[in-house]
C-alpha cells in the first residue's frame, strides 16, 4: 500500500480515538454506580481500544515518516496500557479473570468476535530483531560446543549415496509399472481377441458417444458446483501460498527497509543540527541569559536592598525566580483553613446520624456497596489525549511536499533542539549566577559590617516529592563478572534453554459464542480455547512486550497454567517467549537435579537467575510440574528433590518489581495435589485450559487437514470432531501425524482421507477421563478468585433474605 493509505488510516484512527476517549471520560465522570451499568460501558471501551490497537499497530509497522512514527508509538503504547487497565477493571467487576464480550456491543460497533481479540504488536520483536537473533545464536553456539546439536529442518541437499538410493528405488518402481501395464494389455488381447474386420458396429459407436457425453456433463456439473461452494465459503480452496499475499509481504518488507533508512537519516540529522545550532547560537544565548539575570538581580537589589534567593535546579532555576510575585498572598491563603466551623459541625452531625442508623439501613448500605463499582484511575488516558492532540495540531491538516513528505522535518528538529540547548545553557548560567550571588552577598555583609548575621549558605538541592524510598539493595554475589559470562554459565547448566518459535495464534481454538446468552439467563458460561488464548495475551504477552506499559499498567508477577497432558501448556510458554523476544529460564525441579548443590549453591542459583533475568529482560521464569514443590508427601521414586525451591519461590516472585519485565509462569497437570495456600501465595493469576469444545476441535481438524491436502468431500468432519471429543488437541495432532505418513500423503490423490483412519488410531491413545475433569472442576472452585466471587454472591443472597424477612415481619 502507498503512503497515502497509511496517512489516511491514521487520520481515521485519530477520529476514533477522540470518540473512545470521550466515552472513557464519561465512565470516570459517572463515579460509583451499580455493577450492571458499568458492564456494557467497559465492554464497549475494551472493544474500541482493541480496534485502535490493531489499527495503530498496522500504521506504526508501515509508516515511513520518523517523527510521525514517534507520536504513533506513544498512541500505540498508551492504548495498549489503557486496554490492560480496562481488562483488570472487568476482572474486578465480574470477579472472574474470564471476561466475555457483549453481543449487543459487538453488533453496535460492527466488530466480529475475532476482531475483538487483541493483537500482539509487531514492534515487540521487530525493533529487537538483531538482539534476539544474537541471543539465539549465542545459546545454540554454546550448546554446540558442549556437543548438543539442535534439531535441524529438513534440507533439500542430499549426499551422493542418498541420491543414488532414491534414484534406484524410483527406477525399479518405474520398470515395475511398465511391466504390469504390458502384461495387462496381453491379457486383454487374449480375452477379447481381435476384430478381423477392423470396423465397429453403429450401436457400439452410439454407446461410446453416450458414455462420453455423460462423463463430460457430470464433470462440468461437478466443476460448477465446486466453484459455487468456493464462492459462498462452503468449501476451502486447495492450500497454497497466495501470490497476492506474498506480494503484499514483499511490499511491506521493502517499506520496512526504507523505514530503517529514514530513521537513520533522522538520527544523523538530530546530531548534526544540534551541533550546528550550538556553534551558531550557543554563545549568544549564554550572553543573553546572563545579561537578563544580572539586570533582574540589580533591579531587585535596588528595589528591596537585598539579593534574591536563587532557586535550585529542581525548583525551576531562574525561570521560577522570574515568576515570583513576592506578595505573600499565597502563604496567607495557605494558612487559612478552607473548612469553616459550621462545616465541621455539619460533618459531626452527619457522622452521628450514620452511627445511629438502624440495622435495616446497614444491610441496605452493605448490599449497595457490594452491588456498586468504581473504575480505577488511569495512567494512560491523559497520554492518549495529549498525543492525539499533538498529532492533530502538527500532522493531521498539514500539507506536505509530495517528494519529501515521508522524510524528517528539519524545521521541527531545529525548534526542539533550540529549546533543549537553551535549557542546558540556562542551567549552566544558573550555576554561575549562584556562585556570583554568594560572592556578592559575602561582599555586602562585609561592607555593612554585620557581625551577628552571617551570610546564608546556599540551599542544598532537595528532591521534590519527599525522601527517596529506602529500598534494600540485594548483595551482588558476582560483581566482577560480565553479563556474557553469567549468560554462558546458565546456558551451560541448562537453566537458559532454546525454544522453538511459536505464534500465539497457532494455539487454535474458537471463542465462546454463547457466553452472552448464558449470562443473560443467569448461568455461568464455560470458557473455550479461544478465550484462554486471549487471557494469555492480556496477562502475559501484552504487558511483557513494552517497558512503558509494564511499568504503569496493573502488575502481574506470576501466572499458573493448568491443564491435562497435551492441552498446550508448554506451547503457550513458548509462544509468550516468541511473541515478546524473551529469554526462557527453566526452573523445573527435574532440570535442577545435580546443579548448584547445597545451600550456598541454591543462593547462587537464585542470585544468577534474578540478576541475568533483569539484565536480559524481557524474561520468562518457567517451572513445569509447578505443584511438586508444594506436595505434602513426595513419592520415594521421585529423586528430583522438588521441595528445594519451596521456601524461596515466594521471595523470587515478590522480588519482581514493576520496572522488571520478568514473568514467572508455572505449568501443572494436577495442581490439586499441592497445598493450596502455598500454591496461591506464589501465583497471582490462574489460567485453566478446559476440555476442547466441538467448535475448537472442528476448527483444528479443518485447519491441519487443509494444510496437509487431506480435506475432501468424502471426509465426515463433523463425525470426526464428535469422536475426538474426549481427547486433547495435542493427542489429536499426534494421532494425525501417525496416520498421515509420507506414503499415505502420496496416496491422497488416489484414495481420499477418511475419518475412520483417525478414529482407529485414536483408540490407542489415552483420553481425558471424567475423573480428571471432576478433580479439575473441584479445584477450580477453590481458587482465590472463585472463592471471593462465591462469598460476595452468598452475602448478597443473605442480605436479600434478611430484608425480605424484616419486611414481612413489619407487615
Amino acid at each position: 500500500m502507498s503512503n497515502k493509505t497509511y496517512n489516511d488510516l491514521i487520520c481515521d484512527t485519530s477520529e476514533l480515538i477522540v470518540e473512545a476517549t470521550q466515552a472513557d471520560e464519561a465512565v470516570f465522570e459517572a463515579g460509583s454506580a451499580e455493577r450492571s451499568t458499568f458492564e456494557p460501558l467497559l465492554s464497549d471501551l475494551r472493544i474500541r481500544y482493541t480496534v485502535l490497537l490493531s489499527r495503530l499497530d498496522a500504521v506504526y509497522d508501515q509508516l515511513l515518516q520518523p517523527q510521525k512514527r514517534l507520536i504513533v508509538k506513544r498512541l500505540l503504547e498508551a492504548c495498549l496500557g489503557r486496554l490492560l487497565e480496562i481488562k483488570h477493571d472487568l476482572v474486578e467487576l465480574h470477579l472472574s479473570d474470564l471476561t466475555y464480550d457483549d453481543d449487543e456491543v459487538l453488533v453496535k460497533l460492527g466488530v466480529t468476535p475475532h476482531e475483538a481479540e487483541p493483537c500482539v504488536p509487531q514492534y515487540f520483536v521487530r525493533e529487537r530483531e538483531e538482539e534476539i537473533e544474537k541471543k539465539r545464536y549465542f545459546i545454540t553456539d554454546t550448546l554446540r560446543k558442549l556437543g548438543y546439536e539442535p534439531p535441524k529442518p529438513r534440507s533439500l541437499v542430499l549426499t551422493e549415496q542418498q541420491a543414488v538410493i532414491i534414484i534406484q528405488s524410483h527406477e525399479r518402481a518405474r520398470q515395475g509399472r511398465l511391466r504390469g501395464q504390458f502384461m495387462k494389455e496381453i491379457r486383454l488381447l487374449k480375452e477379447k481377441g481381435r476384430d478381423q474386420k477392423g470396423e465397429m458396429s453403429a450401436s457400439a459407436a452410439t454407446a461410446i458417444q453416450r458414455v462420453w457425453r455423460g462423463f463430460i456433463a457430470r464433470r462440468d456439473t461437478k466443476r460448477r458446483k465446486h466453484e459455487e461452494q468456493l464462492l459462498i465459503g462452503m468449501k476451502l480452496a486447495p492450500y497454497s501460498e497466495s501470490k497476492a499475499i506474498k506480494k503484499t509481504e514483499e511490499v511491506k518488507e521493502l517499506r520496512r527497509k526504507v523505514q530503517k533508512q529514514y530513521e537513520q537519516e533522522y538520527q544523523d540529522a538530530l546530531e548534526r543540527i544540534e551541533e550546528q545550532l550550538r556553534n551558531q547560537h550557543g554563545v549568544k544565548i549564554n550572553e543573553r541569559i546572563g545579561d537578563e539575570l544580572r539586570r533582574w538581580i540589580s533591579e531587585y537589589f535596588e528595589r528591596t536592598g537585598k539579593f534574591p534567593e536563587f532557586p535550585s535546579e529542581d525548583g525551576g532555576g531562574s525561570r521560577a525566580m522570574f515568576s515570583r510575585q513576592g506578595t505573600g498572598m499565597d502563604s496567607d491563603l495557605s494558612k487559612s483553613s478552607p473548612v469553616s466551623s459550621k462545616d465541621s459541625k455539619k460533618s459531626k452531625e452527619s457522622k452521628d446520624k450514620k452511627n445511629n442508623k438502624v440495622e435495616d439501613n446497614k444491610n441496605k448500605d452493605e448490599a449497595e456497596d457490594l452491588k456498586s463499582f468504581k473504575c480505577s484511575t488511569s495512567a494512560f488516558l491523559k497520554d492518549i489525549v495529549s498525543a492525539n492532540e499533538e498529532y492533530e495540531d502538527i500532522w493531521k491538516f498539514r500539507e506536505e511536499d509530495i517528494k519529501n513528505e515521508e522524510k524528517c522535518d528539519k524545521d521541527m528538529i531545529e525548534r526542539e533542539k533550540m529549546i533543549k540547548i537553551e535549557q542546558e545553557i540556562r542551567n549552566i548560567v544558573d550555576d554561575m549566577m549562584r556562585s556570583e550571588l554568594e560572592l556578592l552577598q559575602a561582599a555586602l555583609d562585609r561592607d555593612r559590617a554585620h557581625k551577628g548575621k552571617k551570610a546564608k549558605k546556599p540551599q542544598k538541592k532537595v528532591r521534590r516529592g519527599g525522601k527517596k524510598s529506602k529500598k534494600k539493595k540485594e548483595k551482588d554475589l558476582t560483581p566482577d563478572r560480565t553479563t556474557e559470562s553469567l549468560f554462558e554459565e546458565l546456558v551451560t547448566n541448562g537453566i537458559i534453554r532454546p525454544f522453538p518459535l511459536v505464534k500465539i495464534d497457532d494455539f487454535i481454538g474458537e471463542k465462546s459464542f454463547v457466553a452472552s446468552d448464558c449470562k443473560s439467563q443467569g448461568q455461568e458460561p464455560l470458557p473455550c480455547l479461544g478465550d484462554i488464548r486471549q487471557l494469555v495475551k492480556e496477562f502475559c504477552i501484552l504487558p511483557l512486550g513494552s517497558e512503558h506499559v509494564r511499568t504503569n499498567s496493573p502488575l502481574v508477577r506470576s501466572v499458573l497454567i493448568s491443564g491435562p497432558s497435551g492441552s498446550g501448556k508448554k506451547m503457550l510458554v513458548q509462544a509468550i517467549c516468541s511473541e515478546t523476544g524473551a529469554t526462557l529460564f527453566d526452573l523445573t525441579p527435574g532440570n535442577l537435579v545435580g546443579k548448584y548443590p547445597g545451600k550456598s549453591g541454591l543462593i547462587m542459583l537464585i542470585h544468577l537467575v534474578m540478576k541475568v533475568s533483569r539484565l536480559l529482560q524481557p524474561s520468562v521464569l518457567w517451572m513445569n510440574d509447578a505443584e511438586k514443590p508444594f506436595v505434602k508427601k513426595i513419592p520415594k521414586t521421585d529423586k528430583t528433590d522438588p521441595k528445594r525451591l519451596k521456601k524461596d519461590l515466594v521471595k523470587i516472585i515478590k522480588g519482581i518489581c514493576p520496572e522488571d519485565r520478568v514473568l514467572f509462569v508455572g505449568t501443572s497437570r494436577t495442581p490439586w495435589e499441592a497445598e493450596q495456600k502455598l500454591l496461591f501465595q506464589c501465583y497471582s493469576k490462574v489460567i485453566q485450559i478446559p476440555r476442547a469444545d466441538y467448535g475448537s476441535i472442528s476448527l483444528m481438524w479443518r485447519t491441519y487437514l487443509h494444510k496437509a491436502g487431506a480435506l475432501s468431500p468424502k471426509l465426515e468432519l463433523s463425525c470426526l470432531s464428535r469422536v475426538s471429543d474426549s481427547y486433547t488437541i495435542g493427542t489429536l495432532l499426534a494421532a494425525l501425524d501417525t496416520v498421515l505418513t509420507t506414503k499415505r500423503r502420496l496416496q491422497l490423490r488416489v484414495r481420499a482421507f477418511t475419518a475412520q483412519e483417525v478414529a482407529v488410531q485414536l483408540s490407542s491413545f489415552e483420553p481425558v477421563y471424567v475423573e480428571h475433569d471432576m478433580a479439575a472442576e473441584s479445584w477450580w472452585s477453590k481458587t482465590p478468585m472463585e472463592k471471593r466471587k462465591q462469598r460476595v454472591m452468598q452475602r448478597l443472597l443473605e442480605l436479600e433474605q434478611e430484608n425480605e424477612e424484616r419486611a414481612a415481619a413489619g407487615k
